[in-house]
């Protein structure tokens, strides 16, 4: 029977986070996804997220790589986590797999979060988890797409909807993690954990494999929830607010308001800083010239770049270049 998702679900605080190993996993999109959880206890201090690997049955599995993996438990038995991630393995075939199916669908019947990297998204898919959810797939698309119509397939890296995440693989899976743990415990926690990891983000094109800049601010509502992403996918040509507006169905002066009530700052201003954080991303990652960068950004000029950029951050953007004596500061006032 095919589980049919909970449009009612809002995003909630993660702390138990169990990866689910299936034979041929892949080990680097694990390591991708669990190294930030370990860098948000790190650098808070605390312990925010707790997080164990699982087998069906206990035993070890084979990565992709051909390294034998022993996993820290079995999935039978085990107390339920906040979220359970799928590690999917090399293509789509054999991930039909009844026993894997039966378990996510119980998981999912006690209000476990579910989410899979890699082709793990085609064993959700299976398992009928995903229908009517937005999915995050490239390796298997053409096949998703046909033998699942009732999923919505993005061209993005990785997809959090409601009580279901998916990533493509690989280091997509470090990006979603960081909008979780943003989730959870706040921008300036994920930005730093950014920061730290020195996360390599895409290229800018091809456009749809772009990797989403990291939000200044969660929300719930489910119009912020629309147009907040089209803000973070068109940075370098950034879309007039009437048009934003219109695509949530709301007049300028009400996108206004919404962004008022619930972010405490106007549209524009939020875009603005999701521009700069960008380009300060770019700044100290890439090699870029800054006029390059303040393009990139949606910045007609090097001389307009530099003065929001100086006003926003207290310095100019030359400093953040590694060389640079004062690259070494917060990444948010």
């Amino acid at each position: 029977m095919t589980a049919m998702p909970n449009r009612a679900s809002e995003p909630r605080p993660l702390e138990s986070i169990a990866f689910l190993l299936v034979e041929h996993f892949s080990l680097v999109a694990l390591a991708a996804a669990v190294e930030p959880l370990r860098m948000a206890n790190q650098l808070s201090g605390r312990g925010l997220f707790r997080w164990h690997t699982l087998t069906l049955d206990g035993r070890p599995v084979r990565a992709s790589n051909g390294m034998l993996v022993s996993p820290d438990g079995t999935a039978r038995g085990q107390a339920a986590a906040d979220a359970l991630i799928l590690c999917g393995g090399e293509g789509a075939s054999g991930h039909d797999d009844p026993a894997h199916a039966r378990l996510l669908r119980e998981q999912a019947a006690r209000g476990v979060h579910l989410g899979a990297l890699g082709t793990g998204n085609w064993t959700l898919a299976h398992a009928g988890l995903l229908d009517g959810y937005h999915c995050s797939s490239w390796e298997c698309r053409p096949d998703l797409h046909k033998d699942f119509p009732a999923i919505s397939l993005s061209p993005r890296h990785f997809v959090l909807d409601r009580d279901r995440y998916t990533a493509a693989g690989g280091t997509a899976g470090q990006a979603m993690m960081l909008q979780l743990i943003g989730r959870s415990h706040g921008a300036e926690l994920m930005a730093a954990i950014d920061e730290t990891l020195a996360f390599a983000h895409l290229p800018a094109e091809p456009a749809d494999r772009r990797l989403a800049p990291v939000r200044l601010r969660g929300t719930g509502h489910p119009k912020l929830a629309v147009v907040i992403p089209l803000m973070e996918h068109n940075l370098e040509k950034p879309i007039e607010l009437e048009l934003l507006a219109g695509y949530i169905a709301l007049s300028r002066r009400q996108l206004e308001r919404l962004f008022q009530k619930h972010l405490n700052c106007s549209p524009s201003r939020y875009y603005l800083k999701l521009r700069l954080l960008r380009a300060r991303q770019l700044l100290k990652q890439t090699d870029q010239p800054i006029i390059a960068v303040a393009r990139s950004c949606g910045f007609l000029s090097a001389q307009s770049f530099s003065r929001c950029y100086r006003e926003h951050f207290g310095i100019p953007p030359s400093t953040e270049r590694p060389t640079s004596p004062h690259a070494d500061h917060p990444l948010l006032h």
